[in-house]
């Protein structure tokens, strides 16, 4: 028991920090007609996109012979985590957005955008882009001065630091080489690979949101504050986590698969910037 809240904080950590990297607006809804042309693939052959918007970033790229050798196994977890998000995640989502308005979401939410910045830096440092790293440097000073501790997200109005793509250690694993390996769909989790997977363990560690588990073994941190900052996290991303869960399944003939390909493209994209 001393485990198990640590572990499933662990998990919907990672669940907000997905639905962060890959909260984009919502792409325009597609009629009946274009919906019904999507058709299930088997994982061994090449599977395409779902047809929407040029901008929309989640399905940005063609995925090709899409490996997912549990593919059983992945649909069993996908139908649980489908109910979860549908009966418990979402109505937390609503919950929030009904309560709390609107700028102090959007407040709170770059917020604990920043407060990630040891993610960003660390992974372009690692993958040797230096000028990114000085513009995620220069993005965390100017929210956390001008931005009153990260707040609002002044950096947007500065040219050279608007728009910097997120790095995190799954991407910085591909750049090293490394190939995304099989698929899988892990229970609270969501949509991920080998790859992805082994990435979000280095993300973790960089994250100070996360350290508090090693501080409350040396009494330095209490266990109740350090518990309220990952609940208070996850609640926050809750409706871009579920926002995003439903564009990619939205109309879908095969939601697992509507899923799969939007992830699999979302992450080759982000790989090509």
């Amino acid at each position: 028991m001393n485990y198990l809240i640590p572990t499933l904080l662990l998990v919907l950590t990672c669940v907000s920090g997905f639905a962060d990297e890959t909260n984009q607006p919502t792409p325009p809804r597609r009629g009946p007609a274009a919906a019904g042309k999507t058709k299930p693939g088997k994982s061994s052959q090449k599977t395409t996109k779902p047809a929407t918007s040029s901008g929309d970033e989640l399905a940005n790229e063609p995925v090709e012979k899409v490996n997912d050798p549990w593919e059983r196994l992945n649909h069993t977890t996908f139908r649980f985590n489908d109910s979860l998000t549908i009966h418990a995640v979402k109505p937390i989502a609503r919950g929030y957005e009904h309560i709390v308005p609107q700028g102090v979401r959007n407040s709170l939410s770059n917020f604990f955008d920043n407060l990630d910045f040891p993610i960003r830096f660390g992974n372009n440092v690692l993958q040797g882009r230096f000028v990114r790293s000085g513009q995620e440097v220069g993005k965390f000073v100017v929210n956390t001065t001008a931005g009153i501790g990260g707040l609002f997200r002044v950096s947007d109005h500065v040219s050279s630091l608007a728009d910097v793509p997120a790095e995190d250690f799954g991407l910085t694993l591909g750049r090293w080489g490394f190939s995304s390996g099989p698929y899988l769909v892990i229970p609270l989790l969501g949509p991920t690979t080998v790859r992805d997977l082994t990435g979000y363990a280095g993300d973790f560690a960089l994250n100070p949101l996360n350290w508090y588990l090693i501080f409350t073994n040396y009494g330095l941190i209490s266990r109740a504050v350090g518990y309220s900052v990952s609940a208070s996290r996850f609640v926050v991303r809750s409706p871009g986590s579920v926002r995003t869960y439903e564009q990619m399944k939205e109309a879908a003939v095969d939601p697992y698969i509507a899923v799969r390909n939007a992830y699999l493209s979302h992450r080759a994209a982000q790989l090509e910037k």
